[in-house]
């Protein structure tokens, strides 16, 4: 048709050797690309290669653009919501809901939707080891909640900054502009998110790890002195911040298993901390007890404590 402009459409048709199905189908495409046009009589008319091009890219831009205000209406109504709930909570001062979550796959989209609604502040405190395969996903929740302005605070043990990837994540997390600080001590692990909903340690089901929920002023007030008392008993993540002995012949899983053995937690809770099965778990305990050259826990830890292997 660009070769020929006075060929009509059955002609066309006859000259491709295309049935009247596969014709249709292949001049609907065209249209919808846009080199062959209806000038309104009936009659297809053909359109420049640039000419099509050019629309396509007009009805592109007016697509993005539309998107983006569609987005921009969206954020708008987000904000709006969370504000209103949030003077609801602050409004209902008697009153306190709770939600019971269970497994850690649902604590973590449940942490991931409330740090997307945070505002202000979030105060965490983590009494266990990190487990290095959740970092990468903490970091990225955290950075993108920092970056709209909001403030981080967060407590962990000592004895994370004295294992390799322990020191790593806690630097990461200054990188990212979270205020880091140290405790030999933490009483529960707890995480504060604009003094309207807390997240604390609750009884599991059928060994599950579980998480309570809770909102409103009344409960998270009080969960938030408790974190302010350990903040300020709390130390400062130095610069130079030890790591472990360099000639420790132990990974990072191996010693954080070895601290919480030598903590006196159970096998079923130290595979939930390190997201290990019972049995991978055991294996890494009898590697231990050979490198230790120990008969029991009680004599690894023993001999972990003179060889400086727990700092």
């Amino acid at each position: 048709m660009l070769n020929e402009p006075t060929l009509g459409m059955e002609e066309v048709r006859r000259r491709t050797g295309l049935d009247e199905e596969e014709f249709a189908e292949a001049t609907r495409l065209l249209q919808e690309i846009g080199v062959l046009s209806d000038d309104g009589s009936g009659r297809m008319t053909t359109v420049s290669v640039e000419k099509a091009l050019a629309r396509l890219t007009l009805r592109a831009e007016e697509s993005a653009e539309g998107w983006l205000a569609e987005s921009v209406r969206l954020r708008k109504a987000i904000r709006l919501l969370s504000t209103e709930l949030a003077d609801q909570y602050h409004s209902q001062a008697s009153l306190a809901s709770a939600e019971l979550i269970i497994g850690m796959e649902n604590i973590s989209a449940s942490l991931e939707s409330t740090s997307e609604v945070a505002e202000h502040e979030v105060l965490s405190m983590h009494p266990g080891p990190v487990v290095e395969r959740r970092t990468p996903a903490r970091i990225a929740r955290n950075a993108r909640a920092i970056e709209r302005g909001v403030v981080m605070r967060t407590i962990h043990l000592a004895s994370t900054s004295r294992t390799p990837h322990g020191v790593r994540y806690l630097r990461e997390l200054e990188e990212i502009g979270a205020e880091v600080r140290l405790a030999t001590t933490i009483p529960f692990r707890l995480i504060v998110v604009d003094n309207s909903i807390a997240f604390t340690p609750a009884p599991g089901i059928e060994g599950q790890t579980a998480a309570l929920v809770t909102r409103g002023p009344l409960i998270t007030h009080l969960l938030r002195l408790v974190f302010e008392h350990c903040w300020h008993s709390a130390a400062l993540l130095s610069a130079d911040t030890p790591a472990p002995p360099a000639d420790t012949p132990l990974d990072a899983q191996q010693t954080s298993v070895l601290r919480l053995l030598n903590a006196g937690l159970k096998d079923e809770a130290i595979a939930r901390e390190l997201g290990v099965s019972i049995r991978t778990l055991r294996r890494i305990t009898a590697d231990l007890m050979d490198k230790l050259g120990a008969t029991s826990r009680f004599q690894a830890g023993v001999r972990a404590q003179q060889l400086g292997w727990l700092g």
